[in-house]
């Protein structure tokens, strides 16, 4: 689920696994009026040219990567430095995540 600047909207991704090696990826748009915008539609071009083709080509990349003997056990990228590059956010996120499904259902 994702927001973008602007009037009333959000965008939900689902990724499918069809295979060991393979994600189907579907994309939907909501805004506050059954037809968007000229702006709305210029950004839904570009994250659907630009943005994708660009984070398909990544995540391929590092999925390559987790094939090779060098992958060792990494969950999040964590730069111990404090240089900004790293998922300490994305980890915090995830742990509130938890603790959510873990208050909601105590037996898990």
């Amino acid at each position: 689920l994702m927001r973008y600047p602007g009037r009333g909207n959000f965008m939900v991704w689902r990724f499918i696994p069809t295979g060991p090696q393979k994600t189907y990826e579907e994309f939907d748009f909501f805004f506050e009026t059954a037809h968007p915008t000229k702006e709305e539609m210029e950004a839904i071009s570009y994250i659907d040219t630009v943005l994708q083709p660009e984070d398909i080509g990544l995540v391929e990349s590092v999925q390559r990567g987790m094939q090779t003997p060098a992958y060792d056990q990494v969950r999040y990228m964590i730069d111990q430095e404090g240089s900004g590059h790293s998922e300490h956010a994305v980890h915090h996120f995830h742990s509130l995540i938890i603790d959510a499904y873990r208050k909601a259902c105590p037996t898990l």
